[in-house]
Formats: C-alpha cells, structure tokens, sequence
C-alpha cells in the first residue's frame, strides 16, 4: 500500500507538477485547496505525512496547527516560499516536524518525506506499549486487550484489526484500507471478511456494555468512537 501524501496547496500550475512528482516517487497524492477541507480530509483518515505548501501562507498553517494539536500522530512538513530562519522556528514550535526551502532539489524533498514518515512510523510501532480509548486498553507488547479491567481474548487477526482501529480512534477507516493493512490483500477481491471480523469484535468488545466503541459507517467503513 502506497503512503499517503495529504497535500495542502491552491490549485494550480506549481501543485499540479508538486502531485506528479510525489506520484512518481511512489506516493498516494492527496490534493486540498484550504483549511476546511483538510480538516476533513484528516478526520476521514491519518496520512503517512501532511505537506503544507507556501501558497497556503503562514497564518492557515498555524490555524491548522492549532486544530491538530501539537504532537499529531502523523508529520507535518511546512515549503518555505522564501526562507526565512525566525519563521521555520515559529513553525517547529508549533509542532510541525520538518521545514524545507521550495528550492530544496527534489532528490533531498523526496528523502525528507520518507524519513519523516519511518520516524512516525517507528515510535507508531516500536515504542508505544501500549494504547488506550477510553475503558479499552490495548497492550501492544503482550497482544492483550482489556475493556474497563476485563481480559478480552481475542485471535491473532481478532487483535491485528482492534489495534488498527483503535491506532486511528475516531477516524471512519474505508474497508478498502482495513483490508489491506491488517490482511495485506486488496479489496477487489470481494471478501466480506472485515464484516464477519468486526461483528466478531463487536461480541467481545461492546456487547452488554451500555457504551458502544464500534460503530458502522454506512457504505463506508468503521470508527471507534
């Protein structure tokens, strides 16, 4: 599965040649031409690296900034318009990750990215033991979940997906991508097998529990929520 680049820039010449790049180094491009529709965009699903363009300008970065916080749980890289060494530290105390010149050749800015996205993906994987959604606790070392202190015995797979799910709490997550990251195939082969797993999960997770964590969105995927 190729990661996903959500690409905030207005629409035009500079973006289009931007996208065709990444694409050709092997990126999923996703395009927004402001504020509001990468908010959405980052509500529906978490990219391997958020890049902010300099048509964007300054103050939409910071706007956005303060709604993803300061520590996301994916990078941010800001392309300077002109460089300018007081404004790449405003932005690193922000919370973005990386500053680049828009001059950066483009072996470097492609390398930059990369990086960037094996760092997030490292403490995403390596470093956390555990993860917590409200009562449910995931332990990530020992493969155990437990939902307000009780032992949930899940398969191997039944844990794979609880831990994708809960990695992205909140955000809908497409069967597509399900099927992809925690079985490694592609959906195009008309497996309903996210359906049967997540009714599987539902039994151990939320049933006879007042409060639901899974929750269907119709024609889309799943949320935990």
């Amino acid at each position: 599965m190729k990661d996903i680049v959500l690409l905030m820039q207005k629409n035009d010449f500079a973006a289009t040649q931007r996208q065709l790049f990444l694409e050709q180094a092997g990126f999923e491009v996703r395009r927004c031409h402001g504020l509001e529709d990468t908010a959405t965009e980052l509500d529906e699903e978490m990219p391997g690296v958020l890049l902010l363009s300099p048509e964007t300008g300054s103050r939409v970065v910071y706007e956005l900034m303060d709604r993803v916080g300061e520590n996301p749980p994916f990078p941010v890289m800001v392309i300077l318009k002109e460089w300018d060494t007081d404004e790449m530290v405003s932005l690193l105390e922000a919370g973005v990750n990386e500053v680049v010149d828009i001059a950066v050749p483009n072996i470097e800015f492609e390398a930059r990215i990369r990086s960037l996205i094996r760092l997030f993906r490292r403490f995403a994987d390596g470093y956390l033991t555990e993860l917590r959604y409200e009562d449910l606790v995931i332990e990530l070392k020992g493969r155990k979940a437990y939902r307000d202190g009780d032992l949930i015995k899940l398969t191997p797979k039944e844990f794979d997906l609880l831990r994708y799910l809960v990695k992205r709490a909140e955000q809908v997550c497409q069967r597509e991508a399900i099927l992809q990251e925690v079985w490694g195939y592609d959906f195009s082969t008309g497996t309903n097998v996210v359906d049967v797993y997540i009714r599987h999960l539902r039994k151990k997770i939320d049933k006879g529990r007042s409060r639901k964590l899974i929750h269907t969105v119709r024609g889309t995927g799943y949320v935990i929520q």
